[in-house]
Order: structure tokens, then sequence, then C-alpha cells
């Protein structure tokens, strides 16, 4: 064999482990790498997925509030109906008496 085989034969393999090694260290640090993103895609989800839930409970709480307004609101309503409906029976207590005291006032002659 002369030197430039033993030359090709040398290259090439230190070529070949040059490449095998690059290839272990770029795939052993894109595994790094992608198990990092991952985590940092985990945090990320994590803080979006708690973002919503403060929302959804800032939302429920507002709801309660407001359908705590409402059923005083309706408690109200509710009174003022049921007050009408008594004024409304002596309203009709009233006419009743009127009718009665103006056959009164007829007989007697006022």
């Amino acid at each position: 064999m002369d030197s430039t085989a033993l030359t090709t034969i040398a290259t090439t393999l230190s070529g070949l482990l040059g490449g095998a090694y690059g290839g272990f260290r770029v795939g052993k640090s894109s595994t790094l790498q992608d198990a990092t993103n991952s985590t940092q895609i985990a945090a990320d989800t994590v803080e979006m997925l708690q973002a919503q839930i403060d929302h959804l409970e800032e939302v429920k709480d507002e709801q309660l509030q407001v359908n705590a307004d409402l059923r005083a609101r309706v408690g109200v309503l509710e009174e003022l109906v049921t007050q009408r409906a008594a004024v409304g029976e002596v309203h009709d207590d009233v006419k009743a008496m009127s009718v009665v005291v103006n056959k009164i006032a007829s007989k007697v002659g006022a």
C-alpha cells in the first residue's frame, strides 16, 4: 500500500468517526433541546390554563353578583305586586261602600 491509499483510508475513517461523533452530539443536544422545549411548552400551557381558570372564576363571581341583584329586584317586584293587589281590594271595598253610602244618602234625602 502506498501513502495515498493510507491517507485516503485515514481521511475516510476520520470523516466517519467525526461524523458519527458530531451526529451523536447534535442528536444529544437536539434531544436536550426538545426536552427543554417540551418543558417550556408544558409551562406555557399551565400558565395559559391558569389564566383561563382565573378569568372564568372572575366571570362566575360577576354572574353570582348579577344573580343576587336580580333576586333582590324580583323580591321588590313581588312585594309591589302584592301591595297593588291589596290596594285593588281596598279600592273595591271603597267602591262598594260608596254605593251603600249613596243609597243611604238617597233614602235620607241628602
